[in-house]
């Protein structure tokens, strides 16, 4: 090949994707190759300012991204314009994808920030969060610990938690994450966590290159805010919590009693002693003690609720306190009390419980001191009256002293 081929062909090359015009816009040379519609090019120079020296153009019929630059060239009569142009559809498309990505971590950002903030609150604070972040209809999580599930739902600017059925809590858990339903609840988080099994769904989120809720952050986010919760419980319950009976604590009482139980209007305060404990103690050893509080401590918890609160003060001693009851069903309370205690005697005979019980009630304006004060004696003459029929605790076998 000639030295004037290879030029020739050299020039060709340099040549690719150029236009000349004259100075009224009018076509008058184009190379060989041009990677882009002439019609489309010269139609966008026409519309950009005259005095421009580079420009970049998006066609978005065509979705084709160019750039041209422009030479001026005079020989001192008649003006021409040189344009070379340029493919730019992957930078531009780099562009609008780091974009995206920035306001990805931008709004990933403004997510963690809003959970990390509510660490100190309850399971479901960050639900309204979620569903702010990926604008869901509404977000639903359960979390199930043992037989219980409990059930939180936002929609509408609203948080609900319920204890929940557990068919509803067993179809969304067979749901794997990623997988979406007839209803439109996608599955972001399936997992144990601390021990609890949880199930995070929101539904008709919308995703697109700056919102991704099945992005792992947002995973570890929530889950990471999850275990929080439960280890923060955790502590709150064993710091409020007999670790023996599972009832309250002396702590928790006082903490409640400065309150004075929320100052209801009616009350009922019952003094529980067991019967002879420090004998089968000394006896029989602190393993049949402990049965024995556990024992007594298990026909307390049987009449428990929200208004019925149940302590233990320490070694043989309990409480409880009845918050707006009426004087019949303060006396309802100790009969079933009575009650569980038989059973749980009948069905455990290795050690048999006997307690001593003194319970007062009040309403209106009264005096909590003096209130447990005639409990707590009232309870000390059960005891003696109890003593002196020889019911007291003894454990299987034993000839009752």
């Amino acid at each position: 090949m000639e030295i004037a081929e290879i030029l020739r062909k050299f020039r060709d090359l340099q040549e690719k994707n150029l236009l000349i015009t004259d100075s009224g816009g009018n076509l008058i040379y184009t190379s060989k190759n041009m990677d882009f519609p002439i019609d489309i090019v010269l139609g966008k120079i026409k519309r950009a300012p005259e005095d421009f020296d580079e420009q970049e153009f998006f066609d978005k019929e065509n979705d084709i991204f160019f750039s041209v630059k422009k030479v001026t060239i005079t020989d001192g009569v008649e003006t021409y314009f040189c344009y070379q142009v340029s493919d730019i559809s992957e930078y531009a498309l780099l562009v609008k994808e780091v974009a995206s990505y920035t306001k990805s971590v931008a709004n990933m950002s403004k997510f963690q920030t809003s959970i990390m903030n509510k660490l100190s609150m309850s399971y479901d604070a960050f639900l309204s969060g979620l569903a702010n972040y990926c604008s869901a209809r509404e977000v639903m999580m359960f979390i199930k610990n043992n037989d219980k599930v409990v059930e939180s739902i936002f929609t509408d600017e609203l948080t609900r938690t319920t204890v929940s059925d557990p068919a509803t809590y067993e179809k969304y858990y067979l749901m794997k994450r990623g997988e979406k339903d007839d209803d439109g609840f996608l599955c972001i988080l399936n997992m144990a966590v601390q021990g609890q099994n949880c199930v995070v769904l929101v539904k008709n989120a919308v995703t697109s290159g700056s919102v991704n809720p099945m992005d792992t952050s947002i995973h570890n986010v929530i889950r990471l805010f999850i275990e929080n919760c439960i280890l923060r419980d955790k502590i709150v319950y064993e710091s409020e919590h007999d670790k023996l009976t599972g009832l309250y604590n002396k702590g928790k009482y006082i903490a409640l009693k400065k309150k004075n139980f929320g100052s209801p209007e009616s009350i009922a305060i019952y003094n529980f002693d067991v019967n002879n404990l420090k004998h089968i103690n000394d006896n029989y050893g602190h393993e049949y003690g402990d049965a024995l509080i556990v024992k007594a401590a298990k026909s307390i918890a049987a009449v428990m609720s929200d208004k019925v609160l149940g302590f233990r003060m320490g070694g043989d001693e309990y409480v409880v306190v009845a918050v707006n009851v009426t004087a019949q069903e303060a006396e309802d309370i100790h009969a079933r009390w009575k009650n569980a205690l038989d059973r749980l005697n009948e069905e455990d005979t290795s050690v048999f419980c006997s307690m001593a019980c003194g319970l007062m009630t009040a309403t209106g304006d009264y005096d909590y001191e003096e209130l447990y004060k005639k409990a707590d004696k009232l309870m000390y003459e059960n005891k003696k009256a109890l003593k002196a029929n020889n019911i007291i605790s003894h454990i299987l076998g034993e000839e009752q002293k």
